[in-house]
């Protein structure tokens, strides 16, 4: 009996043809069957086809992916010689839409339904498999349903929304999507929050006592006859004054308290989870965070999978997994170490996978499979091993010491804080390290005199909310329902290839074009997929349509109607013949961002003004300071209009470098205002006003050569 297997990778075939033997294995090499880019003809228009690929009844029209005409000839040849056929791709939502495209292309060639199976395992190892091809049932049409779904929605707003957004904003290329745009939504809104942030002044007052030689540090954090709640010192007056007042005061311990806290050990990872971490201590992004899981997944050189799928909302872990685990620990750190968990999802509905991101076998450490792995893959692995097994640890132990140190045991004394944390036993903190820093201050007691060794006063500034990172901008959508966890690293990466964001310093920066499309699009869409209960409502949605729940054909419909209405008037706005978006004032109006809580207005988003100066006897220089660009200086600066005419003045001429977006990939590179390439070929990174750090200064570094070259005749 001759079997075949499809699955969507060809470095899953791979492994699987080692664990499987003599059993064919062939990959689609991802998707094989995309909607239609035909524009619907004139009897389809009649008919009622709202767009390309989707018909009157909001069915999809498939076409076959470019290229793939050859692996689909190739599955059929195969298939007429099996006896037994099993589907095999991911267990999600995109690998059952592959899995229900194989099994039509394959009944349509005449494959009798009995012989196609639909095998899902969550990690590709032999075990595993092979029992998952035992178990083979149908193709999940319900999930199918689901993605079928999620396409048509997503061609909806890409394709119908895009276009007006182009006509809107008068450029193009654009692109709307029911995830890409509420996410940007949120680094937009992140912007609006900063911009609007008013800092406000307070003051320190640092002090350090001794006794017997002995030195510790402590911060004052009560004044006489103020609660600690009402504590603050405004300004630098009243800070001496306190200051003055302190040096003539004697000192002495009001109280010394001691308590003990235990930290538990974070869940297992998912696939949201595993990308912040990898973030934060990798430094790695979402997409190469991806990348090397899915590698470990699929297998290193036909070896089977190091973990379980890496698209997961769920923690939990399999009871033999949990056993394993088990015995590792108190093999390796004793029984001590060892506490039985169990986690469960707390995102609703969660439906990508059924177990966490874990390795398939605990008995492969980290160390092991050192000399297997590139740097990349053995760090991801080390991380998601290193907290499979802490979820399984005991708390660790922190002792708490915090000092009071008065100048009186009433309410009339100035009152100091000194805080200190002794570990006092690690638990799962032996294998997950922290940035924690444990200290011990002097033995002393209560009531015992202290002197007053230094005082110092300290300026400070509240702080506003800062920009997102990839990392917390993922956990955010998580949050509130935006995307899935296939979705999250795919849709940061369109902002930024889109440059509606600047990734900088590890920081998602909002650009003048974001903040274009995201005004225009919440102003038309703000009670529509802008909205992001509306957003976190169809996410939902789709889960019902999973589970069997919803009827995909109403849903898909009822929120294409949806669109109608603000469709209608992007359209009627955009056909006005005095509509001009290029003009900031008009467009802020328009949107009403002139008054908005940024106070900030709109920039322009295309030949965008900025601060650098195109010079060859001051090259590159930033204008608002006359001098080179330093690591204070904030990237992506836009002059303003009382700027240039300044500049313009004094260099009789405008001569600040312009942000140009290109119309091939949407990219924005920098250019000298005169269009003369003759005179003026200056053309260069856009590192040198959107970048930061080092990347900053190489391109800032780069742009000042060009500029004092001898054909550069356009600029003083």
């Amino acid at each position: 009996m001759s079997d075949l297997v499809i699955v969507e990778s060809p470095t899953k075939a791979k492994t699987l043809t080692k664990i499987l033997g003599g059993t064919k294995v062939l990959s689609t090499k991802g998707h094989i069957m995309e909607l239609s880019k035909d524009y619907p003809t004139k009897e389809q228009r009649g008919e009622g086809w709202p767009i390309n690929g989707v018909d009157q009844d909001f069915n999809p029209d498939w076409k076959p992916v470019y290229g793939s005409v050859k692996i689909i000839n190739e599955i059929k040849k195969e298939a007429k010689k099996a006896d037994q056929i099993y589907l095999a791709s991911d267990p999600d939502r995109e690998g059952e839409g592959i899995s229900y495209h194989v099994l039509q292309i394959l009944l349509e060639s005449g494959i009798p339904e009995e012989k196609i199976k639909r095998s899902t395992f969550h990690e590709v190892t032999e075990t595993a498999v092979k029992k998952s091809m035992e178990d083979a049932d149908k193709v999940n049409m319900p999930m199918v349903d689901a993605f079928i779904a999620r396409r048509v929605l997503d061609r909806l707003v890409g394709f119908i929304v895009s276009k007006k957004l182009n006509s809107f904003l008068r450029l193009a290329p654009l692109s709307a999507g029911r995830v890409q745009s509420p996410t940007l939504g949120l680094v937009t809104d992140r912007e609006d929050e900063i911009n609007a942030f008013i800092p406000e002044e307070f003051w320190n007052i640092n002090a350090a006592f001794s006794l017997n030689s002995k030195k510790y540090d402590a911060q004052l954090f009560k004044l006489p006859g103020i609660s600690e709640k009402d504590f603050k010192i405004n300004n630098e007056t009243e800070a001496k004054d306190i200051e003055e007042k302190i040096k003539t005061e004697k000192f002495s311990i009001e109280s010394i308290k001691v308590t003990n806290r235990s930290s538990k050990p974070s869940a297992p990872y998912t696939t949201s989870s595993l990308q912040q971490d990898a973030s934060t201590r990798l430094s790695m992004s979402p997409t190469n965070t991806m990348r090397n899981a899915q590698e470990l997944f699929e297998g290193i050189d036909e070896q089977e999978g190091l973990i379980t799928y890496m698209r997961t909302d769920s923690p939990t872990l399999s009871n033999q997994a949990m056993k394993d685990i088990e015995k590792q620990i108190i093999n390796s750190y004793g029984d001590k170490y060892f506490e039985k968990r169990t986690y469960t999802a707390k995102v609703a509905n969660a439906q990508e996978a059924h177990e966490a991101i874990r390795p398939t076998s605990i008995s492969r450490t980290p160390e092991s499979m050192q000399n297997s792995l590139n740097e990349y893959q053995y760090k991801l692995y080390q991380l998601i091993w290193n907290r499979t097994v802490a979820s399984q640890m005991t708390n660790s132990l922190t002792e708490k010491t915090t000092l009071i140190t008065s100048s009186s045991n009433g309410e009339d004394g100035h009152k100091f804080k000194s805080e200190a944390d002794k570990l006092v036993f690690d638990g799962f903190k032996k294998l997950i390290k922290s940035n924690e820093k444990y200290d011990e201050l002097p033995d002393l007691t209560e009531n015992q005199a202290v002197d007053l060794e230094e005082i110092e006063k300290e300026q400070k500034f509240t702080r506003g909310p800062g920009r997102y990172s990839q990392a917390s901008l993922i956990k955010k959508m998580e949050e509130i329902g935006i995307g899935r966890p296939s979705t999250y690293a795919s849709t940061i990466s369109l902002i930024t290839n889109r440059t509606y964001v600047f990734n900088i310093n590890r920081a998602v920066w909002g650009s003048p074009l974001g903040y274009a499309v995201s005004g225009s699009l919440s102003y038309f869409f703000h009670d529509n997929f802008m909205n992001y209960d509306f957003t976190k409502k169809m996410e939902d949605d789709l889960d019902k349509i999973s589970n069997g729940g919803l009827d995909r054909q109403k849903f898909t419909k009822d929120f294409y109607e949806s669109l109608l209405n603000p469709v209608e008037s992007m359209v009627k706005k955009s056909n006005e013949d005095d509509w001009n978006p290029y003009d900031t004032d008009t467009l802020s109006t328009f949107l009403d961002l002139s008054s908005s809580s940024s106070s900030r207005g709109m920039h322009p988003y295309n030949l965008i003004p900025t601060t650098i100066l195109c010079s060859k006897k001051n090259p590159a220089i930033n204008i608002r300071t006359g001098q080179d660009f330093t690591e204070n200086d904030l990237p992506i600066s836009v002059a303003t209009s009382d700027e240039i005419r300044r500049e313009t003045d004094k260099n009789n001429g405008d001569h600040l470098m312009r942000a140009v977006r290109r119309k091939k990939d949407g990219k924005y590179f920098l250019a000298c205002p005169n269009q003369d390439p003759e005179r003026c070929p200056i053309s260069y990174d856009i590192d040198a006003w959107a970048g930061r750090g080092r990347r900053r200064e190489r391109a800032l570094a780069k742009l000042k050569e060009e500029m004092a070259k001898p054909n550069h005749n356009c600029c003083p």
